[in-house]
């Protein structure tokens, strides 16, 4: 098996050091793509290595989707290893990576643990928040003591967002990158963040529960920039939006877990189009499911048609595997659509569901055991016309919480 690793540069100021750092790799069968991009002045290795290949962009290309298919068309590995211009691999991150691969035939895409240092390559101690999921501990890594961050779980809701996405490394199999249809060359950022949700869908990821990556901390960094940075903000919810049930739906299959979506007598709308439909009786919403058994709940234009909230979270919570997903989409009492209906028969505004996601308001309801999550919340108008006639929706996606890997994000209990 070769691995490709490619690393399109702008700013070839710490290639020297990517370059011992895969020179000193443990496992000696790899590439290297240098892919020279802008205004970046030439640049070779220290040694003459047939290794490592430095070709020069088309003075055309633009931006980092567009530099990194550029790189990986010119690949000729199995699997193909991101790194990025001013980061290390530790000694033995190729072979970990390689050996991850040959041993999980159905894994797409691996990734590890990582730590950040400084400009100058020493450790560096800061942390992301600790109360959105991150954890730290003290690793030897080639002989230096870093602060390691724990990257969270390939689950469709850390998958979805950047912020909790896997990180560095990042390796995947050349064939699945080339199924999907490689990098978006349009996009100036979050290409990493599209790609992986677009590999997410054809397979698994796999976390290597090993510090091998060091992402290097300086004034350049992209996402430092502040107009940069509210593009990404922005931009990474928005591929949330689009994409979280997809997500959600092949990641149930591929664990053999159900994807349901709830309905009542009378509602309006289609049956599911992934997964199974279950026609609820909303006077006693009782899943006939096994605990864990599955991976996402939709429960669209259903809540407000439904007096038991009680039993209806708990048996949602019951249901759902770790990781699992309800979606909900409700008409929102900041508008009329909530009290218009003669048929509806429960409310809710994104306050609502503050009782089954924050600890303290809890046991304002009586029986209610369920735990979950904040997953995205937001109160918008589906259509042109529910904005003309004055009915918003809210829309929550709620995590189960049970026993399993931590979820990114704020956990309120």
């Amino acid at each position: 098996m070769l691995l490709t690793v490619f690393t399109p540069s702008h700013r070839p100021r710490y290639l020297d050091e990517c370059y011992r750092s895969l020179r000193a790799q443990t496992r000696t069968e790899w590439e290297w793509i240098v892919l020279l991009n802008g205004a970046a002045p030439n640049w070779c290795p220290p040694q003459q290595d047939d290794r490592v290949k430095v070709l020069r962009a088309p003075a055309a290309l633009r931006g980092v989707g567009a530099a990194k298919r550029a790189a990986c068309r010119h690949a000729s590995g199995d699997v193909l290893v991101e790194l990025d211009h001013d980061d290390l691999l530790a000694s033995h991150c190729l072979e970990r990576v390689a050996a991850e691969f040959e041993t999980r035939p159905d894994v797409v895409l691996v990734y590890s643990d990582f730590t950040q240092v400084a400009e100058d390559g020493s450790p560096n101690s800061d942390r992301f928040n600790e109360a959105m999921g991150w954890v730290y501990e003290q690793r030897d890594v080639d002989g230096v003591r870093q602060l390691s961050c724990q990257a969270l779980e390939p689950t469709p809701h850390n998958v979805s967002y950047i912020w909790y996405a896997p990180n560095h490394v990042r390796a995947f199999r050349r064939d699945a990158y080339e199924q999907v249809g490689g990098y978006d060359e349009a996009l100036e950022v979050l290409d990493d963040q599209e790609l992986m949700i677009r590999l997410f869908r054809v397979g698994d990821f796999h976390r290597i529960p090993e510090c091998l990556y060091l992402q290097r901390v300086h004034g350049a960094n992209t996402q430092l920039d502040p107009a940069t940075n509210a593009h990404i903000q922005q931009q990474t919810v928005a591929f949330y939006q689009q994409h979280v049930e997809q997500l959600a739906d092949a990641w149930a299959a591929r664990r053999g877990l159900r994807s349901v979506t709830l309905q009542t007598d009378g509602m309006p709308g289609a049956p599911a189009a992934d997964g199974e439909l279950l026609l609820l009786d909303p006077t006693r919403p009782v899943l006939p499911y096994e605990d864990g058994s599955v991976g996402v709940l939709k429960a669209r234009e259903l809540l407000q048609r439904v007096v038991d909230r009680t039993t209806l979270f708990n048996e949602c919570h019951r249901v759902l595997a770790p990781g699992g997903l309800l979606l909900t989409l409700t008409p929102s009492t900041d508008g009329r659509g909530a009290f218009q209906d003669p048929s509806h028969v429960a409310f809710y505004n994104e306050n609502s569901f503050w009782y089954v996601t924050q600890a303290n308001l809890g046991p304002s309801v009586p029986g209610l055991c369920a735990r979950f999550q904040v997953s995205h919340v937001r109160t918008f108008h589906p259509t042109p016309w529910h904005e003309q006639v004055q009915i918003p929706y809210v829309e929550a996606n709620l995590l189960a919480v049970k026993d399993g890997p931590r979820q990114g994000g704020p956990l309120l209990w």
